[in-house]
Parts: C-alpha cells; sequence; structure tokens
C-alpha cells in the first residue's frame, strides 16, 4: 500500500516541499557533532559549536588554521597550551608543520596515514627537482641541528612533530594533557619529554 499524499517518511524533517517532494527550504540546519568530536574538543579546550553554518563561520573566521581539529600530536599540544603562549607557541607550530610536510614529502605520503594512498588526491604539480632537492636540504639543515643536541631531543622531537599520530599519543603528551584537564600534575618523565621536544622547536622556529 503506498504512502498517501504529503505524508512525510519516518525521521523526515517538516516544512514546505515542491511538488517533487523536496524541502524548499534548505537553509543547514545546525547539529551537535558526534560524542567523540565533543570529547575531543571538550578535553583541549575547543569550543563544542554546532555543525553546519554555525561551525563553517568559525572555521571562516580562523581561516587556514588547521591545528584546533587537534589532527596530530604538535596541533594538540598547542590547543592545550603547552608550546608557549602568542607568538612563540604560533613560531613553534609553524616550524614543527613545515619541518613534518617536508619530511613526508620527501620519505612517504604527502598525507602520512594507512590510508593515503586510497584517498583523493590533487593533481601532482608539475616535477621541479630544484625545488625538491631545496626543500630536502632545508630539511637535513633542521634535523642536523636537531640531531646535534642529542638522541634523546630527536627522539621526542620525531614523536611530537613528525610520528604519525592522528588521534593520540604519544602517550606522554596524553599523559599531560589529560593531567592539565583534571588539574593535576603528570609522571615527571612525561614533562622531560615535552621540554626535549620543545627545544629541538626552538632550534628551528
Amino acid at each position: 500500500m503506498g504512502r498517501s499524499k504529503g505524508k512525510l517518511s519516518k525521521g523526515q524533517p517538516k516544512g514546505s516541499r515542491s511538488a517533487s517532494g523536496r524541502k524548499r527550504d534548505r537553509t543547514p540546519v545546525g547539529v551537535m557533532p558526534c560524542e567523540g568530536v565533543m570529547r575531543r574538543r571538550q578535553l583541549f579546550g575547543q569550543p563544542v559549536a554546532l555543525v553546519g553554518a554555525v561551525d563553517a563561520k568559525a572555521r571562516q573566521d580562523r581561516g587556514t588554521v588547521i591545528e584546533t581539529d587537534t589532527c596530530d600530536a604538535l596541533g594538540r599540544a598547542f590547543c592545550a597550551g603547552l608550546l608557549g603562549t602568542g607568538s612563540q607557541a604560533q613560531d613553534r607550530l609553524n616550524a614543527g608543520r613545515r619541518v613534518a610536510a617536508a619530511y613526508w614529502a620527501a620519505y612517504g605520503f604527502s598525507t602520512p596515514d594507512s590510508l593515503a594512498r586510497f584517498q583523493p588526491q590533487q593533481p601532482a604539480p608539475p616535477a621541479d627537482p630544484d625545488r625538491d632537492q631545496r626543500r630536502e636540504a632545508s630539511l637535513h639543515r633542521a634535523l642536523d641541528l636537531i640531531n646535534g643536541s642529542g638522541r634523546d631531543v630527536r627522539a621526542a622531537f620525531d614523536q611530537l612533530v613528525i610520528d604519525p599520530n592522528p588521534d593520540a599519543g604519544p602517550a606522554w603528551l596524553d599523559a599531560i594533557v589529560l593531567a592539565h584537564h583534571t588539574k593535576t600534575r603528570a609522571y615527571p618523565s612525561a614533562y622531560q619529554q615535552m621540554e626535549r621536544a620543545l627545544n629541538g622547536l626552538d632550534l628551528i622556529a
């Protein structure tokens, strides 16, 4: 038995419709993010905005800045205030992002995760050996500076800046963020690792 004319399906939003049944007013409706996104934003002190027009406005206001998406360890450290304040934090963030981008362009996928090869990709730019050589030389200079500070600094720097940690990690960063969120202190070695990573960032910022 067919559905009565004008009767909406279960869960279908109400509103004026065209003859084809399509809703006339198609203004984006704001909805809350999923629970996982809400938890992450609350943990890192980010606003839990509506998904839709409100969230799009917030993204437009901050331009191309992506650190608030907490998509990597460096961005999560920035959001948690662990890179310092003001221009110092921004310089450390930018320096780390430059090195990470150059590293993965030279040694891996431009999007360093296991599914990157299956992701939609932008057309590759025309080959420019001189540009690639300059970028790789710049990367090596930066890493040589960090290596000069010792293996401990390089290891902490890699964990914070280069290693792919899309959802969580390294463990010492997670411990610091959780401790600060609960107004407690993490274990001492976690802060030592953070200090080492910051020392590495300061050498290239």
